[in-house]
């Protein structure tokens, strides 16, 4: 039994809620432009960013940056759950991100994704932060969505002290680490970082086999479990991203871009882009050049 218990939402931030008794395990092919903060309210859960799978319980809270490749998946003895999504809009929130002492919604999103483990008195004051802004955004005629937005940027400034002070402790050996670093998780770690860091090259199935010492099989079957993406998806991905770099930071042409990040065709360079993007190389290079143009 998969149930939204509860959805709403106003310019710049949306939330749901929801509660799963069976296995679930997010669809493959998951990344969007907004902002995700997943709290766990029960259950445990593996969750999946980029290259690194994080082993999550109830009072934690993950962190996805708009774009990172992203995967939530059940653990096997304990699948239900219940969890309580935010995802967070650039427009609306950058004035909340400009206020001193706190990162602008960029370098929030590159500096603090992934998982948090909240203290016994934080996480009753994150339950006490959800439920009021759930009452907010019940209110089917709001005059005013302050209140809401509020309740959202407590909850992100939560996340960012507890983020912060883990880190440190982290770093003394004084706080274990929540990242799974053992078996197939381990593996594909290590294999999304090897994607990541040879994209622009030449990446057979095969190639990338022979370089972990594993077979062909066994690579695309725990690679698709992990992280929902095939390993020719993760790898388009990637080159998809070094693409926006360049397309955004310099004067390349589309051509030379399409061979620099290993797609070599242009045809189908253009074609994959807008796939993954919604917009051609070329309209994604003069949005990046003219904000203005940006999407709402």
């Amino acid at each position: 039994m998969n149930e939204i218990v509860f959805s709403g939402e106003i310019p710049g931030l949306f939330a749901e809620e929801t509660l799963r008794k069976k296995e679930y395990s997010m669809p493959g092919r998951h990344f969007h432009d907004s902002l995700e903060l997943y709290f766990l309210l029960e259950g445990e859960r593996f969750f999946f960013i980029e290259q690194d799978t994080w082993h999550i319980h109830e009072g934690m809270a993950v962190l996805v940056n708009r774009g990172q490749i992203h995967k939530t998946s059940a653990k096997k003895d304990r699948p239900e759950h219940r969890r309580f999504l935010l995802q967070l809009e650039a427009p609306v929130l950058d004035r909340f991100f400009s206020l001193p002492n706190f990162p602008s919604i960029k370098d929030f999103g590159e500096q603090y994704w992934g998982a948090a483990e909240f203290s016994p008195s934080d996480w009753l004051l994150v339950r006490d932060l959800v439920n009021k802004l759930k009452c907010e955004l019940e209110n089917d005629n709001p005059k005013d969505s302050t209140m809401a937005l509020l309740f959202g940027m407590q909850l992100i400034a939560l996340f960012v002290r507890t983020r912060r002070q883990q880190e440190i402790a982290q770093r003394k050996h004084t706080l274990p680490s929540h990242q799974v670093h053992t078996g197939m998780y381990q593996k594909v770690h290590e294999i999304a970082l090897y994607l990541q860091n040879n994209s622009s090259s030449p990446c057979s199935l095969d190639d990338i086999a022979a370089h972990f010492y594993i077979s062909r099989p066994y690579l695309t079957r725990i690679f698709k479990s992990v992280t929902g993406f095939t390993v020719i998806e993760y790898l388009t991905v990637c080159r998809t991203r070094k693409a926006q770099l360049l397309l955004a930071d310099t004067t390349l042409s589309i051509t030379e871009i399409a061979a620099r990040t290993g797609f070599g065709n242009i045809t189908y360079f253009e074609k994959v882009f807008k796939q993954l993007t919604g917009l051609t190389p070329r309209q994604y290079r003069n949005q990046q050049q003219n904000p203005s143009l940006s999407r709402s």
